[in-house]
């Protein structure tokens, strides 16, 4: 492994834990003031059912098939900051690691966006969820740091992996 690739792998992972932390942070703290009981292994179960939906079912929930229009909501600018980005790219003093050359490179990378954000719409589902019970407990401010941390850590990540696909499709294509 070059030294760029482990700079960039490095990079990644603490962008994941930044990101991770920062986003989790609220959730874990109001599931321990509110305390572990049935909300919350029914919230677990419900938003782990999103991960044994068929992944043309999720597909429904793609917003566009134009990459310009997630374009035109900043999908481009959210890229900067996650695993993979510009920025992680740039600290590893290398850009053309993740360049995508052939089809079945396309076709294994469609698989890793597909398990990213289904991963993001598991955890969007139990933020969502989270949100709601914290808002009918009564913790308002709270609740509006759930809705910030969800449209963050899950919301954008989604729209990211939606515009990659588009993307990652018209190469096979």
């Amino acid at each position: 492994m070059k030294s760029s690739d482990t700079r960039q792998a490095v990079v990644n992972q603490l962008l994941n834990f930044f990101w991770t932390i920062l986003c989790f942070a609220p959730v874990i703290y109001f599931w321990w003031l509110a305390g572990i009981h049935l909300n919350f292994y029914l919230f677990l179960i419900i938003s782990a059912i999103i991960g044994i939906i068929p992944q043309k079912k999720l597909d429904f929930f793609l917003l566009s098939h134009n990459r310009k229009f997630y374009e035109k909501i900043g999908v481009k600018y959210i890229r900067k900051f996650v695993q993979n980005g510009d920025f992680a790219a740039a600290m590893s003093g290398s850009r053309t690691n993740h360049l995508i050359k052939t089809t079945s490179q396309a076709g294994q990378y469609l698989k890793t966006i597909d398990m990213y954000e289904r991963y993001h719409w598991i955890c969007f589902c139990f933020f969502f969820l989270t949100t709601i019970y914290c808002f009918s407990s009564g913790y308002l401010k709270l609740g509006f740091v759930l809705v910030v941390a969800n449209l963050l850590y899950n919301i954008s990540s989604i729209l990211l992996q939606q515009y990659n696909k588009i993307r990652i499709r018209k190469i096979i294509e």
